[in-house]
């Protein structure tokens, strides 16, 4: 850390990467939950008018709805 050696023992230190790895994947797919959920909408079977929303309009699209 900061050019200085903190741990020497390198099964602690492939143990700390190992989680590392782990965490990234974690987060990997976190990031990608918006797009996923976009694609799920997109393939529901609801009105063309509900799919184009954008979260900007939606408060008057919500308004202007018709069902």
């Amino acid at each position: 850390m900061g050019g200085m050696v903190l741990e020497t023992n390198m099964t602690e230190i492939l143990t700390r990467i190992e989680d590392q790895n782990k965490f990234e994947k974690q987060e990997a797919g976190i990031i990608a939950a918006p797009a996923r959920a976009v694609s799920a909408v997109k393939n529901m079977n609801i009105p063309q008018q509900i799919k184009d929303m954008k979260l900007p309009d939606l408060p008057q699209a919500i308004k202007d709805l018709k069902f």
